[in-house]
């Protein structure tokens, strides 16, 4: 298969999601959640805050976690096939196309991490103050509600330098009904 090109069962139920999606007037993170959640009559689709007190979604930090046990693979660009083996701890076979003859690098540093061990949380990311600004310049005119406009992209507390903060919010396009 073509790298890029992968079939995946999750993908027929994002199918599904992307029917309910197009006929959807979702303009909070609530709307989006009942979306989702009406869009899978067998219940396969089902949202997640990332803010949920009860199943908080965790950020862990990976890339400094894993750098204290694997080396970087060199000219990873290069190759789009990638075996792993679970009798070769360590080794990856590479290969540029499926047909082409794999090479074999061991990624592993001598020290390993413990069994069950996680790397540290990391708090959650959040928007810059440009993409902030961004948000409530161009995208707050197209919300249908006051209250979900102002939810989802409220007007940020610091004024951001290189944009005019000043300027009236406009409506772009006529309101929908």
């Amino acid at each position: 298969m073509i790298a890029g090109h992968t079939k995946f069962a999750p993908d027929y139920h994002f199918g599904i999601l992307k029917l309910k999606w197009r006929t959807s007037n979702a303009e909070t993170m609530e709307d989006i959640a009942a979306t989702v959640t009406a869009s899978s009559r067998s219940s396969h689709n089902f949202p997640q805050f990332v803010k949920d007190s009860n199943k908080p979604v965790v950020f862990l930090s990976w890339i400094n976690y894993l750098e204290q046990f694997s080396k970087p693979l060199k000219n990873i660009i290069r190759h789009h096939h990638f075996i792993m083996d679970r009798s070769k701890p360590g080794i990856v076979t590479c290969k540029e196309h499926m047909d082409s003859e794999g090479m074999c690098f061991n990624i592993l540093k001598s020290v390993s991490p413990a069994a069950g061990e996680l790397p540290p949380t990391k708090p959650a990311p959040g928007l810059d103050l440009n993409r902030q600004w961004y948000l409530y310049n161009t995208i707050s005119p197209f919300f249908r509600s006051v209250n979900a406009r102002d939810t989802v992209c409220p007007k940020p507390i610091t004024k951001n330098q290189e944009m005019d903060s000043d300027k009236p919010r406009k409506r772009k396009h006529s309101q929908l009904s």
